[in-house]
C-alpha cells in the first residue's frame, strides 16, 4: 500500500513539474522576443516560440473568433491586422490576402489550401483543385485538378497566374 501511495505521489509531482516547466518556457519565449509578460500572457496559449525574428508569428490555429470583420484579420492567425505593425499583403491566384507578419505569409505560401476558406480552382483548367495534386513554384504551392496540368503550369507559370 505504501508503495502505491509513493508511486502516486511521484507521478503527481512529476506532472506538476512538467506543467511548470512548459509555462516557464513560454515566458522565456516572450522575454527573448523583447515583449513584456503582460503582452504575451494573453497570446501564449496560441503562439509558439519563434527564434528567428519578432515579426514572424507561428500560431497553431488559423481561424478567428468571428467577432471581427474577416477582411481585417490575418488569414493565418485570425488576429486583427495593424495591432503589431502594418499588414503584409500577398496575391495568390489573382486575389490579394492580408497577413499580420511575414511569418504568416511564409506559412500561407507553404500550404494555401489550409487557410483559404473558398474552393480553390486549378490555375490551368479552372476546375476544382485537389489538395493531393500540387507543385511548388518560386516557394509558393499551387494546386491542380489533375497531374497532367502540373507540367503545363511549370513550363510557363506566369501565363496562368496573370489570367
Amino acid at each position: 500500500m505504501k508503495l502505491r501511495i509513493l508511486a502516486l505521489a511521484a507521478f503527481v509531482t512529476l506532472f506538476f513539474v512538467t506543467v511548470n516547466m512548459i509555462g516557464a518556457q513560454e515566458s522565456d519565449c516572450c522575454k527573448n522576443k523583447t515583449k513584456s509578460e503582460s503582452e504575451c500572457s494573453s497570446k501564449e496559449q496560441t503562439k509558439e516560440c519563434s527564434t528567428t525574428t519578432t515579426s514572424e508569428c507561428t500560431t497553431k490555429t488559423g481561424n478567428s473568433s468571428g467577432i471581427v470583420d474577416s477582411a481585417k484579420v490575418c488569414v493565418v492567425t485570425g488576429e486583427v491586422l495593424g495591432e503589431e505593425g502594418p499588414p503584409v499583403y500577398f496575391t495568390y491566384l489573382g486575389k490579394e490576402y492580408a497577413f499580420c507578419c511575414g511569418g504568416c505569409v511564409k506559412k500561407f505560401k507553404a500550404e494555401p489550401m489550409k487557410y483559404i476558406k473558398t474552393e480553390l480552382k486549378c490555375p490551368v483548367m479552372g476546375e476544382a483543385a485537389s489538395k493531393d495534386v500540387s507543385t511548388v513554384v518560386d516557394g509558393v504551392k499551387y494546386y491542380f485538378c489533375c497531374e497532367s496540368r502540373i507540367k503545363k503550369f511549370e513550363k510557363d507559370p506566369q501565363k496562368y497566374l496573370n489570367k
